[in-house]
């Protein structure tokens, strides 16, 4: 088989050809499929023309041999094409001179079996699970609970519950009703179908009371798998909100919701990640807590995570590396960290870096970081304060244009409440002099980022209905805008240069992309729970599934594979398992239930991950008509 272009008066049209010779031995083509102005690289065809036509006559060569020379584009074209020639239906084999020729497609009969009575019935999905299931089982989840004395009900509960995190997260009410439509009674039994909901409730508050031995499990495990080494720690904060009085769980309390749902009550979650965004240990604390002082609490677990990881060789002089943000980089956290063995690298608030509004209009003294050609330009300046600290003064290209539009857009919002409220009080909508200064005070404080730059007021201090006067101090909007972009590092440590420390610091994206997974792909938020046992076990529940997330995407990056674990999922979800139904002459129904075949695309992510199929599960059953009569 080969492509060719053809060139029609409407276009160009790649088609899919195959050679052969007639019954006169003369040589012919025919077409495969069409697939119209397709841009399947040029590079690609011959490979993905052979491996089709391996697929359309099995006996044509050595289909697994030729595998290894695939890349992940030419898998993708191999299967889409494959599954577009079988589901147009218009393509048969070709018959070999001399060979008997099967019965035609229309008298409906195969080997006894009435063709077009064969179905299929309860599809399941089973590529996700698989997946998981092999992370959850790498991670060495099965035998620790073995040991920590969960039997297997207990053990098998916990898997289907983190799996269900990974591939459809899910109340532990709805988790129920979902069970029986995934492949997990295939894999785990029929069992786990028995219990009701307060089975997975129990698990998870029996996971919660060994959290301290798991997650001392996970730490280890994953620095011996992946040969990490703990030398530099991330430590951030989020919330999860949730609905309800929440009277039984006095963790949960109204604050500052990152989420913007400042109408629910939520819980604040501390966690500590090392340099590759493994999860190291976690803490649940009052929705109203401060970024601050939850570090205190948390250094202990700090500690932990470097005592219990793989050793790494350090200088004398070296410490251990805390990254925090501006709002945890107190001067009592600071010397906290430091007692308890630690360096840190934190970066300054915006209010910090009008300190150092002098050295960063000196343009000539920053140096700009190499090997960002295809990425917005960074330029670093490193300072040394009087207090000891060394201090990199970053202006990135990247982040002044987010601060500019992100300023842009507030303002915008900004000046239309001030028309709407001018309007409303000219027309005489508030008549009262306290009503009106109320309004605008309520107003000032819904826009704190933009109203700093602005004079407000009546335009007649005493007369509601003369409106509004508003004006931009264009002098102190310069004055900050030419700071957009800047912000400033700080650290105790003096072995590292400018660029060093700045791309350390970038290392907190890390936990940033892992709140990001936990809240939106993990099912993190909302919490549907109301006591603080049920929350707290919710959350670990999410973590444990954020490990097994983690193991997937880090074993993607070291195989040079950039995709997602959304984008995995979604490549995955079409291997299912199935139940084929086949009718006999002799009015026999054989009942089938087998995984599908997997696609060239599906094959590759099992064999990074490792998961083996072959060893699945399968069932027959034969039904005969007249059964039901001689009952």
């Amino acid at each position: 088989m080969f492509f060719r272009t053809k060139h029609t008066p409407s276009g160009s049209v790649l088609q899919l050809l195959e050679a052969y010779r007639n019954g006169e031995g003369l040589p012919r083509q025919r077409v495969v499929v069409s697939l119209g102005n397709a841009n399947l690289p040029k590079s690609l065809r011959r490979i993905v023309a052979r491996a089709i036509e391996m697929k359309l006559y099995p006996q044509g060569g050595d289909l697994a041999g030729l595998e290894p020379q695939w890349s992940s584009e030419a898998r993708h074209w191999i299967d889409n094409i494959y599954r577009r020639i079988v589901r147009d239906g218009r393509w048969s084999p070709l018959i070999a001179p001399g060979a008997t020729p099967s019965p035609p497609a229309d008298e409906g009969v195969i080997n006894g079996v009435i063709a077009q009575e064969i179905e299929h019935t309860h599809s399941v999905s089973l590529g996700p699970i698989l997946v998981a299931r092999a992370g959850w089982e790498t991670l060495g989840m099965p035998q620790l609970l073995c040991d920590l004395g969960l039997n297997r009900a207990q053990r098998d509960a916990a898997a289907v519950s983190v799996i269900n995190r990974l591939v459809e997260p899910l109340s532990e009410h709805a988790l129920i009703e979902w069970i029986p439509t995934s492949a997990l009674p295939e894999i785990y039994g029929e069992a786990i179908l028995q219990g009701g909901w307060n089975r997975y409730y129990r698990v998870s508050d029996l996971l919660l009371k060994k959290q301290e031995m798991i997650e001392a499990h996970l730490r280890k495990r994953q620095g011996e798998h992946f040969g990490l080494e703990r030398t530099i720690l991330l430590y951030d904060l989020t919330n999860t909100y949730f609905e309800g009085n929440g009277k039984k769980n006095p963790k949960a309390k109204r604050g500052k919701s990152k989420e913007k749902r400042d109408d629910c009550l939520q819980v604040v979650v501390g966690m500590v990640f090392d340099q590759e965004g493994f999860e190291l240990a976690h803490r649940t604390f009052e929705g109203n807590q401060s970024d601050a002082k939850s570090l205190v609490t948390m250094v202990e677990s700090l500690q932990a995570a470097v005592r219990e990881g793989p050793q790494p060789t350090l200088a004398a002089s070296q410490r251990p590396l805390v990254i925090v943000d501006a709002g945890v980089a107190t001067a009592k956290n600071l010397r906290v960290l430091r007692e308890a063995g630690f360096d840190y690298l934190v970066n300054d608030s915006r209010r910090g870096r009008k300190r150092w509004a002098a050295e960063f209009a000196q343009e000539e003294t920053f140096a700009v970081l190499e090997g960002r050609e295809q990425k917005p330009a960074v330029a670093v300046r490193l300072l040394e304060t009087a207090e000891g600290e060394r201090v990199v003064l970053c202006k990135s290209d990247g982040r002044k244009q987010k601060e500019q539009a992100i300023y842009s857009g507030a303002e915008k919002r900004f000046v239309a409440a001030m028309e709407k409220l001018d309007q409303r009080l000219r027309v005489g909508g508030v008549k009262d002099l306290g009503k009106a200064q109320q309004r605008v005070g309520k107003l000032l404080g819904r826009h704190p980022r933009v109203q700093r730059f602005y004079t407000v007021r009546l335009h007649e201090a005493e007369k509601p209905r003369s409106g509004l006067f508003y004006q931009r101090n264009e002098s102190r909007y310069e004055e900050d805008s030419e700071l957009f972009g800047c912000y400033v590092l700080r650290t105790a440590r003096k072995d590292l240069d400018a660029g060093q420390l700045w791309k350390l610091y970038m290392r907190l994206s890390q936990a940033e992309e892992g709140f990001c997974a936990l809240k939106s792909d993990l099912g993190l938020r909302p919490n549907f729970h109301q006591k603080e046992k049920r929350v707290d076990a919710h959350i670990f529940i999410t973590v444990l599934a954020y490990h097994v997330w983690k193991w997937m995407v880090h074993t993607l990056r070291q195989a040079g594979d950039l995709r997602d674990w959304v984008t995995v999922r979604r490549v995955l979800q079409t291997h299912c398992y199935a139940t084929v139904q086949l009718k006999t002459r002799e009015g026999k129904v054989y009942h089938l239930r087998k995984p599908g075949i997997a696609e060239t695309r599906q094959e590759e992510l099992y064999k990074l991950f490792r998961v083996r199929v072959e060893g699945l599960p399968k069932s027959q059953q034969v039904v005969e008509a007249d059964m039901k009569m001689k009952l």
